[in-house]
């Protein structure tokens, strides 16, 4: 019997297409040969949460989608792990990528992770995740509203 879910080596799950289709911002085009990172963490009022995040190539194709269930109650821990989830789910392309675009709705993570990108990190887990993204040859730090990082929202939310 397979265990396997039916979509297993066929792409990508059918709830996860409508928030993972290929998307460029308007006059936001993506370097040739970068891939885009975006992260979440989703904490509920029953003390669920979770975190993950989403990796794309330039051209919005994705690549793979990733994520945890935690054990916190704080937002901003959820957050910073969905960065370092994703982050770390990047690494295989450290050598074939010109360069990784981190992107999260979370300006508070996003500072923290400037901040860390100009060497002065704020904690262990910012670290981890700017020793992630600097193994890249470039790598630019942004902030978007929720609208634009549906995919890492709704992995997030999975493990919830």
């Amino acid at each position: 019997m397979n265990n396997l879910h039916p979509t297993w080596g066929t792409g990508i799950p059918t709830a996860l297409k409508a928030v993972v289709t290929p998307l460029h911002p308007i006059g936001i085009p993506h370097p040739p040969r970068w891939i885009k990172v975006n992260f979440d963490g989703s904490v509920k009022q029953n003390g669920a949460a979770g975190a993950g995040g989403v990796v794309r190539d330039h051209q919005g194709n994705f690549l793979v989608a990733t994520g945890f269930k935690l054990y916190t109650h704080v937002t901003l821990t959820a957050e910073a792990r969905g960065a370092l989830i994703a982050a770390t789910a990047a690494q295989e392309w450290t050598t074939t990528a010109d360069g990784i675009w981190i992107e999260g709705d979370s300006a508070v993570i996003i500072a923290d992770l400037q901040r860390a990108a100009r060497g002065h990190p704020p904690d262990e887990t910012t670290a981890q995740i700017a020793d992630l993204f600097c193994a890249f040859k470039a790598y630019r730090i942004s902030h978007v509203y929720r609208a634009a990082n549906r995919a890492a929202d709704f992995v997030a939310s999975f493990f919830v």
